[in-house]
């Protein structure tokens, strides 16, 4: 499985309040990226606690997920989530996010998906699931608002972009904002 992930905090913070994380059952890969709230201790609790969830409820459906997510992080400042289900039978991508993160899908499906709006930990009105057929060697960015949603990759050539853990460095590097936590998550889809 070809996958990347990066982060950075805040002026060097040791604690960091942007997260991901994968997981992979059988045909299906899901993948998480997280954003506590505001940036340090705090925030970087909030964000571990989602993926902790996500990770102990890998078999539940999406909106079971968001929903049981939302209840456990009320004790937190909050946090938004995206989560993206490949199922490489069907060939298809899943996602579902509440708050600004976001997803970038490159390829022959290129475009994004969009997140509902809302707080995990602090509620939102409803989770809109959207899925997209996805072909072999398509990229899956994901990432928080610590990247700068003008995010344009077409200037890194194929040297770069071959190198996912390279890439997402890079990413964090040329696109990073100084002034939050910034994380991202690249997934490669090969089929099964």
């Amino acid at each position: 499985m070809s996958i990347a992930m990066a982060k950075r905090s805040y002026f060097n913070d040791p604690h960091c309040g942007d997260e991901t994380s994968y997981w992979q059952a059988g045909s299906s890969v899901m993948l998480c990226v997280v954003d506590g709230l505001g940036h340090g201790e705090h925030a970087e609790t909030a964000a571990k606690a989602a993926i902790a969830y996500v990770g102990d409820h890998l078999s539940e459906s999406l909106p079971d997920i968001f929903a049981g997510c939302d209840a456990a992080l009320r004790s937190t400042r909050g946090a938004v989530m995206g989560i993206t289900v490949i199922d490489r039978a069907a060939s298809t991508l899943t996602y579902a996010g509440i708050g600004n993160t976001e997803i970038r899908i490159i390829g022959e499906a290129a475009g994004r998906v969009v997140s509902d709006s809302g707080i995990i930990g602090g509620g939102y009105r409803r989770l809109s699931p959207r899925t997209v057929p996805i072909a072999p060697g398509e990229l899956v960015i994901m990432f928080t608002d610590g990247i700068a949603n003008r995010l344009d990759i077409s200037s890194y050539d194929g040297s770069v972009r071959s190198d996912l853990q390279h890439f997402a460095d890079r990413i964090i590097e040329d696109w990073g904002r100084k002034t939050d936590d910034a994380a991202v998550l690249i997934f490669r889809y090969e089929s099964s």
